[in-house]
């Protein structure tokens, strides 16, 4: 029988009005209200809603997130109020607002005159065909007519975030517009044959006036995104603008006013947006993201930590973030990206001393972090690639790389799935094979830390024997970071195999200065880097020419 709930009618003939006005609702997302109204009586659960929607099929929950998403937008409502769909957690989801079975008489009046859902579906299916197919034409025209000139090497869809302003006038709110950018360039990463600068050379722009045409020509890219977030209340507005770099025309521009539970929202409106004006596809776009989680307060703490994590300065940043995604999870244990962000913590803990984050398992910790952000987002890019390295760092190289394959193949433009891929192929005894994805993570991300791309291909230069190469590379690592002790090491070991053993004792010298231990020998080295791969022990033959102990 038809239902009358609020100002909503719902028949499943003829599909859901408000106040008479039919209600535009994708078929899985009615089908999602059907079921819950039919059991309005108890909490249904993830599981069966998974079940009875996608008929059995094996689907992750940020696909679920995403159907009840588009039931609260249809009936008005959000995760605060929650007057139609009430979240229980770990259990399920509910139809919580009086119901009224109404007869079939009193539903035809109400919608009379009106297409049946199927056929409203799709008429509304054809209006975003023939809109989606209008924009990209007039996309299409606007690069053919501007873009006749010479490209050079840069892709025609290619394109550089520019860290969104703050305009809450709090500065303790610039990590909320800092998040709302990385998860822009996520998922425009995503864009099929889109190249998409990383988020962290994206960040050294921030706080500087930069003129567009001067970024799109550093970076190498064609289009340039900028805009801001302004956070008052649970109100959330937001600007975008997409430029050609090349002309500094506008290309497109939007602004959005949310409510702060429908953030998320606003995000797939930009990049659906910005991907039909360059001809692009999204990859399965609501399956990418996990759902907002149940608490506010907990996503917040969630979005600073990660945030430190962006660009982290000094050890008190992987400390400070530590705390803050502890707490997230302590609040939520079920926000993926905050499991993510605490395996990089604690993989670099594995790697060098953190005080009071570093223990003798935090190699393990990592992984078992990385494994349950995966387990909560089965797209989480960042938790493949972390796994990959969590399994190489342990010395299970076979189980490392197809983890690497997978955030590769999630987000194209992610840079550090390229460096777990270059440091499995290491593992695995390949270095050779592993210099070209060093090479493309820093063509990706250019000016963030690329002293540690290059330490990491110089190593795989050491480690396949091309010595010279590998003095090369070192020399511009440890020019951007004269301290990393791994860098200096092997910029030692390269020296003394190539007979400057002058220089190589020298080297050595500054190297044991530098080292998180000191008591350093070849012992304690083979110890700590053997996971990187049979190819370390040329580094430690070239150590051992140099003079390092043997321990």
């Amino acid at each position: 029988m038809p239902y009358r709930f609020g100002s909503f009618l719902l028949t499943q003939e003829k599909g859901l009005f408000d106040a008479g006005e039919q209600v535009a609702l994708e078929p899985r997302p009615f089908d999602l209200l059907c079921y819950l109204l039919e059991n309005r009586d108890r909490i249904v659960t993830k599981d069966e809603l998974i079940d009875h929607i996608w008929d059995g099929r094996i689907v992750s929950e940020a696909a679920l997130s995403t159907q009840v998403r588009a039931v609260r937008r249809a009936l008005s409502d959000d995760r605060v109020q929650q007057k139609y769909v009430r979240t229980h957690p770990k259990r399920g989801f509910q139809f919580v607002a009086p119901v009224d079975l109404i007869d079939d008489t009193e539903c035809d009046v109400v919608t009379q005159d009106r297409p049946p859902a199927g056929k409203q579906h799709s008429i509304f299916v054809m209006a975003c065909v023939l809109a989606t197919i209008s924009i990209a034409a007039i996309g299409v025209w606007w690069i053919g007519e501007n873009g006749s000139a010479d490209l050079g090497t840069t892709p025609k869809l290619s394109i550089a975030v520019m860290p969104f302003d703050n305009l809450s006038g709090d500065p303790n709110q610039d990590y909320f517009a800092d998040a709302f950018t990385e998860d822009l360039i996520t998922d425009l990463s995503r864009i099929r044959d889109a190249f998409v600068i990383a988020r962290r050379t994206s960040f050294t722009y921030k706080g500087k006036a930069t003129d567009v045409r001067t970024v799109a020509a550093e970076l190498g890219v064609r289009y340039v995104l900028e805009g801001s977030v302004r956070r008052s209340g649970d109100q959330v507005r937001i600007n975008a603008q997409l430029i050609d770099g090349q002309t500094n025309s506008h290309v497109w521009s939007d602004r959005f006013d949310r409510k702060l539970t429908d953030v998320f929202s606003v995000q797939d409106d930009v990049t659906g947006q910005i991907a039909s004006v360059l001809k692009a596809e999204l990859r399965e776009a609501d399956l990418q993201r996990q759902g907002p989680p149940e608490s506010l307060e907990a996503w917040d703490y969630a979005l600073q930590g990660n945030v430190l994590l962006f660009n982290p300065k000094s050890l008190k940043d992987f400390q400070d973030a530590a705390v803050l995604l502890k707490k997230a999870l302590g609040l939520d244990p079920d926000i993926a990206p905050a499991w993510s962000g605490l395996a990089f913590v604690h993989f670099v803990a594995s790697l060098r001393p953190i005080p009071g984050i570093s223990v003798p398992n935090s190699k393990n910790l990592s992984l078992e972090a990385a494994q349950k952000a995966v387990s909560l987002d089965p797209k989480n890019a960042e938790g493949h690639w972390m796994i990959g390295v969590g399994y190489a760092r342990n010395g299970q190289v076979e189980q490392a790389w197809p983890s690497c394959e997978t955030a590769m193949a999630l987000n194209p433009n992610n840079d550090c799935a390229y460096v777990c891929a270059g440091l499995t192929k290491m593992a695995m005894g390949h270095p050779s094979e592993a210099v070209p994805y060093f090479q493309r993570s820093l063509r990706l991300n250019p000016r963030f830390r690329p002293f540690t791309k290059y330490k990491y291909m110089g190593l795989a230069y050491l480690h396949s024997g091309q010595d010279a190469q590998a003095i090369d590379v070192l020399n511009r690592a440890i020019a951007g970071s004269p301290k990393d002790p791994l860098a200096n090491f092997g910029l030692t070991a390269a020296l003394a195999l190539t007979d400057r053993v002058e220089d190589a004792r020298a080297a050595l010298a500054k190297s044991l200065t530098l080292a998180y231990s000191d008591k350093t020998t070849i012992s304690t080295l083979r110890g700590s880097h053997s996971w990187m791969g049979p190819g370390f022990e040329r580094v430690l033959k070239g150590l051992r020419l140099a003079g390092l102990p043997e321990g």
